[in-house]
């Protein structure tokens, strides 16, 4: 066995000119495999280029700082690591924690280029001591910690309130991150949602897509919170308002009448999806899937899945666990607690880390779970061809803007049709 131990990843950021550091205590998981040395003492997960977890095995690292390079290799390094290189570099700048500037000198090395979360080939976890015993609390982590954990979730996935309780947080996963929050709802709201959607009739053996391919991939019953005299349920409202307490990005949103209207493409809007109630009896299940659509399916919907927010409505003492299969993490239900995390990135493509499973409740249990989910527009569409540039106006020998990858894969999907259709 070995004895984990964890070690300080330090990495900045420029943005606006202003330095953000980024400090958090964490044990960095590479996905790719590494040379393995016999003096190692952190217990990492490592993985082979394909995410399917017959592909994770375990491996020892040495306990130091390594920058993880875009190839997936690594190099030791005693610098902080640049989350961003598409931002200039001031010769001095001010450290946004202490207020002190820093001067770079020409002697400093390079930093690796920024690797956006879908693309990120490491799990970042939390001492396992500390996650047996419910993850770590906000409230008892120190300042440097709770800033930076905040800036990074800001930076790359959506804000959360600085003003929320931190005695009721508790962080799970830094990277991909996904965190509770106690309390989300009160009992008394929990066991009234149960009631209402057990007596409204409404209640259906869930629907997914996918076709046959996804065919019993899920058993539980759902029913969505727009029907069957559940539009104006009260623990409804304190879902709404509390997502929104904690995620102020939206906050206001169940306000507008467009709070329920999927957003358009290429703009800047949020939405909610319909909340909604599931019910799991014993021995029912929702096999690992993710959340988040495929880029494909997001592009043509104009809207991405950018955070889930999954209250749990009861105590289930057996069985029933939220589990992330590539982070070794079961998220136990309790009544009124919340489970967050981020299914996309600020860049709508899906983070295929977050992938979980909704477990068996063992039989004589049941589980009972609020669903919802935060959706942003897509970024909007670049110009796709000269003929195009020309229609609009612009000279025809103006180049056209380049793709990003997620336009690239739609091109190459249109691309890959037509050609089969031609044969």
């Amino acid at each position: 066995e070995t004895n984990p131990s964890f070690f300080s990843f330090l990495s900045s950021q420029t943005k606006e000119g202003r330095r953000l550091t980024i400090m958090t205590t964490v044990a960095t998981t590479p996905f790719k495999a590494s040379r393995v040395s016999s003096s190692s003492s952190v217990t990492r997960v490592v993985r082979s280029s394909s995410l399917s977890s017959s592909s994770f095995r375990r491996t020892t690292t040495n306990n130091n700082n390594f920058e993880v390079l875009r190839s997936g290799r690594r190099r030791r390094t005693n610098k902080p690591i640049s989350l961003s290189s598409r931002f200039s570099k001031p010769k001095t700048t001010v450290n946004a924690a202490e207020g002190s500037p820093t001067s770079s000198t020409s002697q400093q090395q390079p930093q690796p280029a920024f690797i956006p979360a879908h693309e990120r080939q490491t799990l970042s976890k939390i001492p396992p001591e500390q996650l047996a015993s419910g993850g770590m609390q906000l409230s008892a982590q120190n300042e440097d910690f709770k800033v930076s954990f905040r800036r990074f979730l800001a930076y790359e996935f959506m804000s959360m309130d600085e003003t929320y309780d931190e005695t009721k947080i508790s962080v799970l996963n830094l990277d991909p991150p996904i965190f509770t929050v106690e309390e989300f709802i009160s009992e008394q709201e929990c066991d009234n949602l149960v009631l209402a959607a057990k007596t409204s009739g409404g209640l259906k053996v869930s629907a997914i897509g996918g076709g046959a391919a996804n065919e019993n991939i899920r058993t539980s019953k759902t029913v969505a919170l727009n029907s069957h005299g559940l539009e104006n349920h009260a623990s409804k409202k304190a879902i709404l308002a509390s997502a929104e307490k904690l995620l102020p990005d939206i906050r206001g949103l169940s306000t507008k009448k467009n709070a329920f209207k999927a957003p358009a493409g290429g703009k800047s809007e949020w939405a909610f999806e319909l909340p909604q109630v599931a019910h799991y009896s014993g021995g029912e299940y929702f096999k690992k899937h993710e959340d988040a659509f495929p880029i494909g399916i997001a592009t043509e919907k104009g809207y991405q899945r950018r955070a889930t927010v999954l209250v749990y409505l009861n105590d289930v003492p057996n069985g029933g666990v939220t589990r992330f299969e590539y982070l070794d993490l079961d998220v136990q239900p309790k009544k009124g607690k919340c489970l967050v995390f981020f299914p996309a990135s600020v860049a709508a493509m899906p983070d295929p880390r977050t992938l979980h499973t909704a477990t068996e409740a063992e039989n004589g249990c049941e589980k009972w779970v609020s669903q919802l989910w935060v959706s942003h527009s897509t970024p909007p569409a670049s110009a796709g061809n000269s003929d195009n540039s020309a229609s609009a106006g612009q000279p025809a020998d103006v180049a056209p803007k380049k793709l990003n990858r997620a336009q690239r894969r739609i091109q190459e999907r249109e691309e890959a049709k037509a050609a089969r259709k031609k044969k």
